[in-house]
């Protein structure tokens, strides 16, 4: 690493550079006005700061080159399918599994609240043929019904922005200039955000692979260059099942470093 501000590559730094922030219900521009601008009144997070108020002796700026978003919501998968593929075939229960009832027609007792989702919830362990199991919605027969959509996670976007300085309001809502935006697909727990990061000025040293390029186009990393006063925020676009936020909650969380 280098020991000084001066003279550096364009990807050489002086100290690492980590920081995350969770992310709820601050949403970010406007479905209705197909629009990902900040809206007046809607306050995105601080992702990097990289010295807004330039009280830091030691901050020449920094490069932000990965960017990763992860659910804070995470459901258990069913540990048995019943269909009629499956059919006959004997299971072993514990409290707390979860049994996907998928086709009704090949149980024997109609299941209490029909296709869907199962916890078993008895005390001891329960063994038998998965379609002789009688099913109950309640928990007297040692099942819970946990409904036939259990554990879908809805596709979110995030926006990001960059800001320069400091206003008041800090900063105002015209202030944010739009990076990118990431939507973080249905049922997907984490998604990277490195392909819609800018490229930068640094090539990358790979002989021989040239996938994707025209003739003359070198093959360069990808990141955010941060000046001193900089920063980066991020909030979530409200649109469908998001229209107040993503209640459950994701971390944004950028690596990089200060030069």
């Amino acid at each position: 690493m280098s020991s000084t501000s001066s003279n550096k590559q364009p990807l050489l730094i002086d100290r690492p550079l980590i920081d995350s922030v969770r992310v709820t219900t601050q949403t970010v521009g406007s479905a209705s006005a197909s629009t990902l601008f900040v809206q007046g009144g809607q306050a995105p997070s601080i992702l990097v700061d990289m010295d807004a108020d330039l009280s830091e002796d030691n901050n020449s700026g920094g490069i932000v080159d990965s960017i990763t978003i992860t659910r804070n919501d995470f459901y258990r998968a069913a540990d048995y399918t019943i269909n009629s593929g499956t059919s006959g075939n004997v299971i072993s229960l514990t409290s707390g599994q979860i049994v996907f009832v998928e086709q009704t027609g090949v149980v024997s007792t109609a299941p209490a609240s029909g296709y869907g989702y199962y916890i078993y919830t008895g005390a001891t362990t329960l063994t038998g043929i998965n379609t002789e199991l009688e099913y109950s919605g309640g928990t007297s027969t040692g099942f819970l019904y946990n409904g036939s959509n259990y554990g879908y996670q809805p596709a979110v976007t995030f926006i990001f922005y960059h800001t320069r300085g400091k206003t008041v309001p800090i900063p105002a809502s015209g202030d944010y200039r739009v990076l990118f935006a990431k939507t973080l697909p249905a049922n997907s727990g984490t998604v990277d955000c490195s392909d819609l990061m800018p490229q930068l000025a640094a090539p990358v040293a790979q002989a021989g692979n040239t996938n994707g390029l025209g003739p003359t186009a070198p093959l360069r990393n990808k990141g955010i260059y941060l000046e001193r006063g900089d920063r980066i925020y991020v909030g979530v676009f409200p649109d469908g099942p998001n229209i107040s936020g993503y209640t459950p909650g994701a971390h944004i969380t950028a690596q990089g470093g200060f030069f």
